[in-house]
Protein backbone atom coordinates (compact mmCIF):
# COMPACT_ATOMS: atom_id res chain seq x y z
CA UNK A 1 0.00 0.00 0.00
CA UNK A 2 1.62 3.08 -1.03
CA UNK A 3 1.90 6.22 0.98
CA UNK A 4 3.37 9.69 1.16
CA UNK A 5 3.70 11.90 3.83
CA UNK A 6 3.52 15.69 2.94
CA UNK A 7 3.53 18.79 5.59
CA UNK A 8 1.46 22.15 4.42
CA UNK A 9 2.28 25.67 5.67
CA UNK A 10 1.40 29.09 4.95
CA UNK A 11 3.78 32.26 5.44
CA UNK A 12 4.26 35.93 5.41
CA UNK A 13 7.11 36.76 7.30
CA UNK A 14 8.29 35.51 10.79
CA UNK A 15 11.54 35.03 9.03
CA UNK A 16 13.26 34.27 12.51
CA UNK A 17 11.34 31.15 13.01
CA UNK A 18 10.27 29.94 9.53
CA UNK A 19 13.40 28.41 8.58
CA UNK A 20 13.60 26.29 11.65
CA UNK A 21 10.06 24.93 11.50
CA UNK A 22 10.35 23.64 7.85
CA UNK A 23 13.70 21.81 8.72
CA UNK A 24 12.28 20.45 11.83
CA UNK A 25 9.24 18.84 9.83
CA UNK A 26 11.50 17.42 6.94
CA UNK A 27 13.71 16.15 9.64
CA UNK A 28 10.23 14.52 11.18
CA UNK A 29 10.17 12.74 8.17
CA UNK A 30 7.62 14.91 5.32
CA UNK A 31 8.36 13.56 1.79
CA UNK A 32 6.90 16.88 1.07
CA UNK A 33 6.99 20.15 1.66
CA UNK A 34 4.19 22.63 0.45
CA UNK A 35 5.67 26.03 1.08
CA UNK A 36 2.59 28.94 0.58
CA UNK A 37 4.22 32.40 0.53
CA UNK A 38 1.63 35.56 1.28
CA UNK A 39 2.97 38.76 -0.47
CA UNK A 40 6.56 38.79 1.20
CA UNK A 41 8.23 36.11 -1.07
CA UNK A 42 12.28 37.19 -0.99
CA UNK A 43 13.51 35.38 2.35
CA UNK A 44 10.91 32.28 1.67
CA UNK A 45 12.78 32.10 -1.92
CA UNK A 46 16.26 31.59 0.05
CA UNK A 47 14.75 28.90 2.33
CA UNK A 48 13.18 26.73 0.01
CA UNK A 49 16.77 26.57 -2.23
CA UNK A 50 18.50 26.08 0.86
CA UNK A 51 16.02 23.00 1.78
CA UNK A 52 15.99 21.53 -1.59
CA UNK A 53 19.95 21.87 -1.41
CA UNK A 54 20.32 20.02 1.94
CA UNK A 55 16.99 17.43 0.99
CA UNK A 56 17.19 16.47 -2.93
CA UNK A 57 15.20 13.40 -2.34
CA UNK A 58 12.23 15.33 -0.86
CA UNK A 59 9.65 17.74 -2.93
CA UNK A 60 9.53 20.91 -1.82
CA UNK A 61 6.89 22.64 -3.72
CA UNK A 62 6.67 26.65 -3.70
CA UNK A 63 3.60 28.64 -4.45
CA UNK A 64 3.73 32.68 -4.35
CA UNK A 65 0.34 34.29 -3.99
CA UNK A 66 -0.22 38.30 -4.11
CA UNK A 67 -3.51 38.35 -3.43
CA UNK A 68 -4.07 40.62 -0.33
CA UNK A 69 -7.74 42.12 0.03
CA UNK A 70 -9.86 40.20 1.10
CA UNK A 71 -7.65 37.64 1.37
CA UNK A 72 -8.93 35.34 4.84
CA UNK A 73 -11.87 34.79 2.44
CA UNK A 74 -9.58 32.54 0.29
CA UNK A 75 -7.01 31.36 2.73
CA UNK A 76 -8.43 27.93 3.15
CA UNK A 77 -9.40 27.85 -1.31
CA UNK A 78 -6.10 28.50 -1.58
CA UNK A 79 -4.63 25.53 1.27
CA UNK A 80 -6.90 23.13 -0.21
CA UNK A 81 -6.30 23.97 -3.76
CA UNK A 82 -2.60 23.35 -3.40
CA UNK A 83 -3.14 19.85 -1.66
CA UNK A 84 -4.88 18.90 -4.73
CA UNK A 85 -2.06 20.22 -6.79
CA UNK A 86 0.42 18.15 -5.26
CA UNK A 87 -0.51 15.20 -4.01
CA UNK A 88 -0.46 12.41 -5.73
CA UNK A 89 -3.64 10.62 -7.08
CA UNK A 90 -2.47 7.02 -6.79
CA UNK A 91 -1.03 6.47 -3.44
CA UNK A 92 -2.67 7.68 0.19
CA UNK A 93 -1.40 10.55 1.93
CA UNK A 94 -0.64 11.49 5.08
CA UNK A 95 -1.52 15.74 5.40
CA UNK A 96 -0.78 17.90 8.24
CA UNK A 97 -0.88 21.71 8.05
CA UNK A 98 1.19 24.02 10.52
CA UNK A 99 2.03 28.04 11.03
CA UNK A 100 5.72 28.77 10.71
CA UNK A 101 5.93 28.94 14.67
CA UNK A 102 4.51 25.30 15.34
CA UNK A 103 6.74 21.91 15.69
CA UNK A 104 4.78 18.80 15.25
CA UNK A 105 6.60 16.48 17.48
CA UNK A 106 6.40 12.93 19.17
CA UNK A 107 8.26 11.07 21.67
CA UNK A 108 11.57 11.85 21.83
CA UNK A 109 13.42 10.86 18.78
CA UNK A 110 10.47 9.35 17.05
CA UNK A 111 9.10 10.72 13.67
CA UNK A 112 6.21 10.47 11.33
CA UNK A 113 6.59 7.85 10.02
CA UNK A 114 7.54 5.48 12.95
CA UNK A 115 4.33 7.19 14.65
CA UNK A 116 1.66 5.49 11.49
CA UNK A 117 3.76 2.25 11.36
CA UNK A 118 2.60 2.09 15.01
CA UNK A 119 -0.87 3.28 14.28
CA UNK A 120 -0.88 0.48 11.49
CA UNK A 121 0.85 -2.11 13.85
CA UNK A 122 -2.41 -1.54 16.20
CA UNK A 123 -5.12 -1.09 13.30
CA UNK A 124 -3.86 -2.98 10.71
CA UNK A 125 -6.08 -2.96 7.25
CA UNK A 126 -6.89 -0.60 4.38
CA UNK A 127 -9.90 -0.02 6.46
CA UNK A 128 -8.04 1.37 9.74
CA UNK A 129 -5.84 3.72 7.25
CA UNK A 130 -8.71 5.46 6.58
CA UNK A 131 -9.94 6.59 10.06
CA UNK A 132 -6.05 7.74 10.19
CA UNK A 133 -7.56 11.41 11.67
CA UNK A 134 -6.03 13.26 14.88
CA UNK A 135 -6.80 16.62 16.13
CA UNK A 136 -3.15 17.21 18.17
CA UNK A 137 -3.23 19.48 21.21
CA UNK A 138 -1.40 23.01 21.00
CA UNK A 139 1.28 23.49 23.56
CA UNK A 140 2.89 26.84 23.94
CA UNK A 141 6.46 26.61 24.88
CA UNK A 142 9.34 29.21 25.91
CA UNK A 143 12.49 29.53 24.59
CA UNK A 144 15.11 29.86 27.92
CA UNK A 145 17.55 31.89 25.97
CA UNK A 146 16.92 34.77 23.49
CA UNK A 147 17.32 34.55 19.92
CA UNK A 148 18.06 37.99 18.20
CA UNK A 149 14.95 38.56 15.93
CA UNK A 150 16.75 38.23 12.27
CA UNK A 151 17.05 36.59 9.17
CA UNK A 152 17.44 32.67 10.21
CA UNK A 153 18.55 30.02 7.99
CA UNK A 154 20.28 27.64 10.29
CA UNK A 155 17.77 26.60 12.14
CA UNK A 156 18.80 28.51 15.75
CA UNK A 157 15.71 27.21 17.53
CA UNK A 158 15.86 23.39 17.13
CA UNK A 159 19.24 23.61 19.16
CA UNK A 160 17.65 25.65 21.86
CA UNK A 161 15.83 24.72 25.76
CA UNK A 162 12.80 25.19 25.68
CA UNK A 163 9.51 25.70 29.00
CA UNK A 164 6.38 23.83 28.68
CA UNK A 165 3.22 26.04 29.58
CA UNK A 166 1.51 22.54 29.27
CA UNK A 167 -2.11 21.94 26.85
CA UNK A 168 -3.53 24.72 24.75
CA UNK A 169 -7.32 23.24 25.22
CA UNK A 170 -8.65 25.78 22.64
CA UNK A 171 -6.71 24.81 19.87
CA UNK A 172 -5.75 21.94 17.93
CA UNK A 173 -3.94 20.52 15.17
CA UNK A 174 -5.21 18.17 12.08
CA UNK A 175 -3.07 15.19 11.57
CA UNK A 176 -4.94 12.98 8.68
CA UNK A 177 -4.97 10.86 5.21
CA UNK A 178 -6.18 13.02 2.80
CA UNK A 179 -9.53 12.42 2.22
CA UNK A 180 -11.99 14.19 -1.47
CA UNK A 181 -15.18 14.14 1.11
CA UNK A 182 -13.01 16.57 2.94
CA UNK A 183 -11.66 19.99 2.99
CA UNK A 184 -8.81 21.20 5.40
CA UNK A 185 -9.74 24.19 7.61
CA UNK A 186 -7.17 27.62 6.39
CA UNK A 187 -6.31 27.43 10.64
CA UNK A 188 -5.34 23.23 9.90
CA UNK A 189 -7.56 22.71 13.06
CA UNK A 190 -9.89 20.14 11.21
CA UNK A 191 -11.82 18.83 8.32
CA UNK A 192 -14.97 19.66 7.36
CA UNK A 193 -17.17 17.93 4.84
CA UNK A 194 -17.04 19.64 1.45
CA UNK A 195 -20.67 18.95 1.17
CA UNK A 196 -22.49 20.83 4.40
CA UNK A 197 -19.19 22.07 6.50
CA UNK A 198 -20.01 19.52 9.61
CA UNK A 199 -16.79 19.31 11.01
CA UNK A 200 -15.35 15.83 11.34
CA UNK A 201 -14.49 14.38 15.16
CA UNK A 202 -11.54 12.11 15.44
CA UNK A 203 -12.80 9.10 17.00
CA UNK A 204 -11.77 8.48 20.89
CA UNK A 205 -10.00 5.08 20.34
CA UNK A 206 -7.56 7.21 18.41
CA UNK A 207 -6.74 9.69 20.11
CA UNK A 208 -6.00 7.40 22.79
CA UNK A 209 -3.25 6.03 20.54
CA UNK A 210 -1.91 9.57 19.73
CA UNK A 211 -1.86 10.59 23.59
CA UNK A 212 0.35 7.35 24.43
CA UNK A 213 2.81 8.72 21.84
CA UNK A 214 2.83 12.14 23.38
CA UNK A 215 1.66 13.65 19.95
CA UNK A 216 1.41 17.50 20.41
CA UNK A 217 2.43 21.16 18.47
CA UNK A 218 4.94 22.89 20.05
CA UNK A 219 3.75 26.38 19.51
CA UNK A 220 6.39 28.93 20.21
CA UNK A 221 4.38 32.47 20.07
CA UNK A 222 6.90 34.73 21.51
CA UNK A 223 10.81 34.47 20.25
CA UNK A 224 11.98 37.91 20.91
CA UNK A 225 10.67 41.88 22.01
CA UNK A 226 11.13 43.02 18.40
CA UNK A 227 8.98 40.06 16.58
CA UNK A 228 6.41 40.76 19.62
CA UNK A 229 5.97 44.26 18.89
CA UNK A 230 6.04 43.29 15.14
CA UNK A 231 2.84 41.26 15.65
CA UNK A 232 0.74 43.68 17.43
CA UNK A 233 1.78 46.11 14.60
CA UNK A 234 0.46 43.29 12.46
CA UNK A 235 -2.70 43.71 14.37
CA UNK A 236 -3.17 47.23 14.41
CA UNK A 237 -2.49 47.25 10.60
CA UNK A 238 -5.01 44.32 10.02
CA UNK A 239 -7.44 46.21 11.88
CA UNK A 240 -7.08 49.39 10.51
CA UNK A 241 -7.45 47.92 6.63
CA UNK A 242 -10.71 46.61 7.47
CA UNK A 243 -11.46 49.85 9.31
CA UNK A 244 -12.37 48.05 13.13
CA UNK A 245 -11.76 49.93 15.77
CA UNK A 246 -8.38 47.80 17.42
CA UNK A 247 -9.14 47.57 21.36
CA UNK A 248 -5.52 45.63 21.28
CA UNK A 249 -3.14 49.19 20.52
CA UNK A 250 -6.63 51.40 22.59
CA UNK A 251 -5.01 48.96 25.73
CA UNK A 252 -1.78 50.10 25.54
CA UNK A 253 -2.71 53.87 25.35
CA UNK A 254 -5.08 53.63 27.58
CA UNK A 255 -2.99 51.84 30.28
CA UNK A 256 0.24 54.14 30.02
CA UNK A 257 1.44 52.65 33.12
CA UNK A 258 1.89 49.23 31.34
CA UNK A 259 5.18 49.11 29.48
CA UNK A 260 4.87 46.93 26.19
CA UNK A 261 8.33 46.02 26.59
CA UNK A 262 7.48 44.96 30.31
CA UNK A 263 4.82 43.06 29.33
CA UNK A 264 6.60 40.83 27.03
CA UNK A 265 8.95 40.42 30.27
CA UNK A 266 6.56 39.21 32.45
CA UNK A 267 5.53 36.65 29.08
CA UNK A 268 8.15 34.85 28.94
CA UNK A 269 9.95 35.35 32.52
CA UNK A 270 10.88 31.48 34.12
CA UNK A 271 8.03 31.53 36.47
CA UNK A 272 4.97 33.00 36.41
CA UNK A 273 4.77 36.37 36.88
CA UNK A 274 0.59 36.26 38.95
CA UNK A 275 -1.04 33.19 40.60
CA UNK A 276 -3.86 33.95 39.16
CA UNK A 277 -5.59 35.37 36.08
CA UNK A 278 -7.72 37.06 38.55
CA UNK A 279 -4.57 38.65 40.32
CA UNK A 280 -3.70 39.72 36.85
CA UNK A 281 -6.73 41.01 35.84
CA UNK A 282 -6.52 43.35 39.36
CA UNK A 283 -3.41 44.44 38.24
CA UNK A 284 -4.00 45.73 35.10
CA UNK A 285 -7.32 45.79 34.72
CA UNK A 286 -10.67 44.29 32.70
CA UNK A 287 -9.31 45.43 29.68
CA UNK A 288 -6.63 42.70 29.43
CA UNK A 289 -9.66 40.47 28.70
CA UNK A 290 -9.64 41.64 24.53
CA UNK A 291 -9.26 38.43 22.87
CA UNK A 292 -5.75 38.95 21.44
CA UNK A 293 -3.65 39.95 24.22
CA UNK A 294 -5.52 36.79 26.19
CA UNK A 295 -3.19 34.53 23.59
CA UNK A 296 -0.28 36.50 25.56
CA UNK A 297 -1.41 37.13 28.89
CA UNK A 298 -2.18 33.17 29.55
CA UNK A 299 1.87 32.80 29.20
CA UNK A 300 1.68 35.15 32.34
CA UNK A 301 0.15 32.63 34.73
CA UNK A 302 0.90 29.19 33.79
CA UNK A 303 3.73 26.88 36.03
CA UNK A 304 6.70 26.02 33.38
CA UNK A 305 7.72 22.83 32.31
CA UNK A 306 11.35 22.35 31.81
CA UNK A 307 11.58 20.25 28.35
CA UNK A 308 15.16 20.77 27.68
CA UNK A 309 16.15 20.11 23.93
CA UNK A 310 12.17 19.19 22.42
CA UNK A 311 12.77 19.96 18.53
CA UNK A 312 15.04 18.09 16.49
CA UNK A 313 18.30 19.72 16.26
CA UNK A 314 19.54 21.35 12.82
CA UNK A 315 22.81 19.14 13.00
CA UNK A 316 21.02 15.86 13.45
Amino acid sequence: MKLEFTAITMVRGEEDVVFASCLHHLRLGFDRLILISHIEHDFLRDCVAELRERYPEKEVAFVEIEDEQGFSRRKADYINGALELYLKKDCYNVVYGFDADEFLTFRKGHTIKDFYAAFAQRFPGEENLKRFYFRLPWINVICKERIAYQEDLEGKLLDAEYWSLGEQASDTKALFVYRQSHRLHMGYHWLMAKQDGTVLEPESELMDFAREWEACIYHLPLRSVEQFFARIGNYVSSAAKQEKHNRLSQFFIDNPHINRQHFFEMCIAPEPTYPSYEALKQDMGPAIEEMVLMAFTKLMVKPRIDIGRALLSANQ
